[in-house]
């Protein structure tokens, strides 16, 4: 069985060497990206279970900000994207894992990070707006 997590990447990493051979940061676009997803996804869990009564997250509250917004923004990326940015560079850039990984999966023929980005990014859109319905 593979790796779902590590397909999803390597995926990734293929695409967009494809795409942009000559972009430099790519490691680091790529690491915004995908922690990004995933930070959205455990946003997704966290809602649902905190609706169903099941385990309510307590979530960080930060003023620095004079804009409401701002201060969201920096919360969000604080308590749901700072542990996955973690967490991948980690398991995927330290050292060089990629090189590594790309080796043991690489001969993929389905686009797994287009997939789950999008439906992430789907989901995302309708839990927001069926939560903000129900609450």
């Amino acid at each position: 069985m593979n790796n779902i997590y590590y397909m999803i990447w390597v995926d990734a990493i293929l695409n967009i060497r494809k795409h942009h051979p000559n972009k430099k940061d790519w490691k680091t676009t790529l690491l915004i990206y995908v922690t990004w997803i995933h930070a959205l996804n455990f946003w997704i869990l966290s809602i649902w279970l905190k609706y169903f009564n099941i385990l309510s997250i307590p979530l960080i509250h930060i003023n620095l900000f004079p804009s409401k917004m701002l201060n969201s923004f920096s919360s969000f990326a604080i308590e749901f994207a700072l542990p996955f940015g973690i967490i991948n560079y980690f398991l995927i850039f330290y050292n060089d894992r990629y090189v590594k990984i790309i080796k043991k999966y690489g001969n993929m023929k389905t686009s797994y990070a287009f997939i789950y980005s999008a439906i992430v990014a789907l989901v995302a859109l309708f839990s927001a707006f069926l939560y903000g319905a129900l609450s």
